[in-house]
Formats: C-alpha cells, sequence, structure tokens
C-alpha cells in the first residue's frame, strides 16, 4: 500500500514544485498552486462538479457504446476472414484521420448537442478497440479451439474460455489508450455550441481571463481523467487476474 501512494505523492509534489517556479516569473497568468487549489475546493461542490459531471458522463457513455460495438465486430473481424477483408481496410482508411476534423460533419448531421459529442468519442474509440480485439482473436492458437472441442465445448464455450480470455489484456489497453485521445477530442468538442462540460469551463474562464478558475478546470479535466484511468485499472485487476503483478 505505500509503494501504491508514493509514486502519485512524488509526482505531484515535483509537478506542484514545477509550477510553483513557473508561477513565480509569470504570477499574472500563471496563479501559484495553493490559491488554485483553494479556489478549486471552492468550486468543486457547484460549478466543477457540474461541469465535470457533463464531461464524465458523455466519456462514459462513448466508452460502453463503443464496447458494445466495437468488440463484437473485432471478434468476428479475427475469427473470420470474410468479415476481416470487409471491416480492416475501411478501417485502414478511416483510423488515421484526426476525429476532431470531423467535429463539424457530425454536428451537421446530429445536432450541437449531446449526441454529437458522444458520436465523436465513439469514432475515437471504436477503430482503435476494433482493431484491438481483432488482433488478439486472430492470433489464438488452435491448438486452444482444439482442446475445446475435445473436451466436448461449442462456440460459446470458445468464447468464454478462449476468446474472451485472450481479448481482455488488448481492450483494456486500447481503453487506457484511448481514453486519454478521448478526453482531449472531447475538451475540443465541449468548446462549441454547449454551456456544460470543463472544455467550456475552461475555455469560459480563458476568454473572461479569469486564470485562477481557468486552471482550477484544468485540475479538474485531469481529476476526471485520474478518475477514469483508475476505474481502468480496478477493471484490469479483477478481470485479468493472471496479470496481477505480485
Amino acid at each position: 500500500m505505500k509503494r501504491f501512494f508514493s509514486g502519485p505523492i512524488i509526482g505531484l509534489g515535483v509537478v506542484i514544485v514545477l509550477w510553483a517556479a513557473l508561477s513565480s516569473f509569470r504570477p499574472e497568468i500563471i496563479p501559484p498552486p495553493l490559491s488554485t487549489f483553494a479556489l478549486f475546493f471552492a468550486l468543486l461542490p457547484g460549478a466543477l462538479l457540474v461541469h465535470a459531471g457533463a464531461t464524465m458522463l458523455r466519456a462514459v457513455t462513448a466508452i460502453v457504446v463503443t464496447s458494445i460495438i466495437a468488440v463484437p465486430l473485432g471478434i468476428a473481424a479475427g475469427r473470420c476472414r470474410l468479415i476481416d477483408r470487409v471491416l480492416s481496410p475501411v478501417s485502414y482508411l478511416l483510423y488515421p484521420i484526426p476525429k476532431v476534423a470531423l467535429l463539424p460533419v457530425v454536428m451537421l448531421l446530429f445536432g450541437l448537442g449531446n449526441q454529437a459529442k458522444v458520436i465523436l468519442l465513439i469514432l475515437v474509440l471504436f477503430f482503435q478497440m476494433m482493431l484491438a480485439i481483432r488482433d488478439a482473436a486472430a492470433n489464438i492458437p488452435d491448438q486452444y479451439f482444439t482442446t475445446i472441442e475435445v473436451l466436448g465445448g461449442g462456440p460459446l464455450a470458445k468464447l468464454r474460455y478462449v476468446i474472451i480470455p485472450a481479448g481482455l489484456p488488448r481492450y483494456i489497453t486500447a481503453l487506457r489508450v484511448g481514453t486519454g485521445t478521448a478526453l482531449a477530442a472531447l475538451f475540443f468538442s465541449e468548446t462549441f455550441a454547449t454551456h456544460y462540460g470543463l472544455g467550456f469551463f475552461i475555455m469560459d474562464s480563458w476568454m473572461r481571463i479569469n486564470y485562477p478558475e481557468m486552471f482550477a478546470g484544468i485540475i479538474a479535466m485531469g481529476v476526471v481523467g485520474g478518475i477514469m484511468f483508475a476505474f481502468i485499472d480496478l477493471a484490469e485487476y479483477l478481470l485479468i487476474p493472471w496479470n496481477r503483478q505480485k
């Protein structure tokens, strides 16, 4: 337990020291860390909680919807060459496109509300998650399936005992990497046509030249990301016990 907390505490201490050093040179732009943290906790029960809740709700919704769509498609592409020949070329064409570039198109098709923002995040997460699951399913040795068949297991047994355990580590890795990218895209999308979300809060504070509130919003964004990554780590610990480090 001591080793678990020591690393984050040291890292946070380094950030605060560097922050204080920068603040001493440009205090009119970069407020001191202690006063900013005090403002953060003062705003947390009110405005920050509302904006952080909106941001997290959009991100979690996108993750759930993407998982429901991408995981089955990834498994199907990994185990069926015909499906892979259809999905992979499309993925290779669309995956490299920066998804924030599609934001105007998404807004034109789905409006300016939450639906467009969630769909943008789904686009960010989908290809990374689907391709990771596809590769995991495709690289499973045939001997594992033969063993299940010898023991009398059918397709559901293969899915439960072979495909899902093989795909879980790749899924968690894709989720961890994709969540960071999704939060960055969400910040950008929340600066357009919305009044709720940390992206709106941060940019609104910047436009009003209220730099302490802007930094409080940045802290809140870091807290939201930290909470989401903590839940991903917890899911990895519970779902993939064979990967636990002693």
